[in-house]
């Protein structure tokens, strides 16, 4: 059946938060828990399901809490089986699987939609690029944060595509197109493409002059004083480069007459960068003055937002792909510096809210060799990060342009921060971003119950996980028929011997309960035994029944006697 039914909605495909290996809770986690939250809060729909996979590391306690902190909206677990008629949203890009185990009811049972962050990993890049191959349909979508995502992603389903047209001959793209922003173009992909930025609780970063003169006092900073706050993982492989943010401040501190401050909280990813940001910064910086605050500093419980003068984040890495600080920057009601790059250039208007400071990277081709050794295994991804984030450049004139600018006009900082803030409540508030997913999920099903026809993949069976009697059916002498007969070998009696040996029953779960198995024991002693299809009309799932009937003959319970 490939007709929608009337029913809408979305279920939630939980997977949890994760820690990276070093046992630190990710950042894109603690983001993905918070976009769980503000639907709970934010959405229209009174109660959600909530669908965890067997195989998912996931405790319902968890997903309870979230529910709990966020609304009084209630969830309830269900099974694939209930998703008809759904919109099944996902945190991840993920969409092949759950592409291929919607096979079962039908292409058209609900729809799928995933959301991607970043793409530099090989992994996700995978799971993406599988998108093409599983069943997934044109009422399906990957939510990407930002138009530069966006474009990674149809870039790679374009190579994909162009790859698959050589080796095959033709390519199966689908019918989803990119959407308005990429009118014109002859590409088509497998899934929609929306871009729904992430969202912030603005609320959370309102201040007070109480506040910033607490953390100003924290600080020891004089009143004039400007402090350029850089918050969030500080790592020069994987992040953002500490040098132009280094170099632009002591330029601004010997260009105006205030005292500069610049402040990098957060945490260091490793650990051991801490010495080398240090190191650089007492290099570079003999004017401006550089300072280190642990996200756990007791004296900073809220952040630095509220003490802080201007906000800058010089994002030079791959691995980035919308970034949260600047809006939570905007939020604070903080000018914000940042580097015209991926996502981030979405969240500024340059000269409203802040400035942008032009970016520049190595050309096409010089990074075959990096991109080899990352495949070869000869780099991790860690490296492979940091190989292309030391050809990516930030403008460091333009940062100082900026810096100066804003450090010496307190009406401009005042102005930009107030049109930041606006911006971050009118746009980036979770408020107004779950509407634009609701909105998504509702179109979904409009496409889906248009659909008239039956996709060309519909019923067909996810070939790398296939069923082993269908692919492996040429190993046997026969597959068991309805015709076969089987004859009770032993006495019932035997037969309880047979059950009580632990190596008999180490996959009991596939087989009948051993009751009914007893049954088909009984069935096989009549005179003659028994023929399979008669077995089989005994119990309501015909292949468990013929599993067992297997298992039977494996154990020398029964003989089989083959129809002629």
């Amino acid at each position: 059946m490939n007709t929608a039914p009337s029913s809408s909605g979305v279920a939630l495909n939980f997977v949890g938060a994760a820690t990276a290996p070093s046992g630190e809770v990710r950042g894109i986690d603690i983001a993905v828990e918070s976009m769980l939250g503000a639907v709970f809060k934010h959405g229209t729909q009174p109660a959600y399901p909530i669908y965890i996979e067997e195989t998912a590391k996931t405790e319902w306690s968890a997903i309870e809490a979230i529910a709990a902190r966020s609304s009084s909206r209630t969830i309830h677990r269900v099974q694939r089986d209930d998703l008809t008629g759904t919109t099944l949203f996902r945190q991840d890009p993920d969409l092949a699987h759950l592409a291929w185990g919607r096979q079962q009811y039908g292409a058209g049972a609900y729809s799928l939609c995933g959301l991607v962050h970043t793409m530099a990993g090989a992994q996700t890049m995978a799971l993406v690029r599988d998108c093409m191959v599983a069943p997934t349909q044109p009422w399906d979508a990957i939510i990407c944060p930002s138009i530069a995502i966006r474009d990674v992603v149809a870039r790679l389903w374009k190579s994909w595509g162009a790859y698959q047209d050589a080796r095959l001959g033709s390519a199966r793209l689908g019918t989803a197109r990119l959407g308005a922003a990429r009118a014109g173009t002859s590409f088509e992909c497998p899934v929609q493409l929306p871009v729904i930025p992430l969202g912030i609780d603005v609320a959370r970063f309102r201040s007070d002059e109480a506040r910033r003169a607490a953390q100003r006092r924290a600080l020891g900073v004089a009143d004039d004083a400007i402090v350029i706050l850089c918050h969030g993982r500080q790592s020069y492989a994987f992040k953002q480069h500490p040098m132009p943010v280094l170099l632009a401040a002591e330029a601004t501190a010997n260009a105006v007459n205030r005292p500069i401050h610049v402040i990098f909280s957060g945490y260091f990813h490793p650990e051991s960068f801490e010495a080398d940001f240090r190191a650089t910064a007492a290099a570079f910086c003999q004017k401006a003055t550089v300072g280190f605050i642990g996200n756990d500093d007791p004296d900073f419980p809220y952040g630095l937002w509220s003490g802080a003068d201007i906000f800058v984040s010089l994002s030079d890495n791959i691995q980035e792909s919308f970034g949260l600080t600047p809006i939570e920057a905007m939020a604070a009601g903080l000018p914000v510096v940042i580097s015209d790059w991926d996502g981030y250039r979405d969240a500024v208007e340059h000269g409203q809210q802040g400035f942008k400071a032009p970016t520049c990277m190595a050309p096409p081709g010089d990074g075959d060799d990096l991109a080899d050794r990352y495949d070869a295994g000869m780099d991790v991804y860690g490296e492979y990060l940091a190989g292309a984030s030391l050809s990516t450049s930030v403008d460091v004139a333009a940062t100082t342009e900026a810096f100066t600018a804003l450090a010496s006009n307190d009406d401009l900082r005042k102005r930009m921060g107030a049109a930041g803030r606006r911006r971050a409540e009118e746009v980036y508030d979770w408020r107004n971003i779950i509407p634009r997913y609701e909105a998504l999920w509702d179109e979904l099903s409009a496409i889906r119950a248009a659909t008239t026809t039956v996709p060309e993949t519909d019923g067909l069976r996810n070939p790398v996980f296939p069923d082993p009697f269908a692919l492996f059916r040429g190993f046997a002498s026969a597959p068991l028929r309805d015709a076969d007969r089987l004859v009770l070998s032993v006495s019932l009696e035997q037969v309880n011997v047979v059950f009580s040996q632990r190596m008999n029953m180490f996959r009991a779960d596939l087989l009948l309960p051993p009751p009914d198995l007893v049954v088909l024991a009984q069935l096989a002693r009549r005179e003659g035994g028994v023929d399979v299809a008669t077995a089989v009309s005994r119990f309501d799932d015909a292949p468990r029944v013929r599993r067992s009937l297997v298992w039977l003959l494996k154990m020398g319970v029964c003989a089989l006697r083959p129809a002629a």
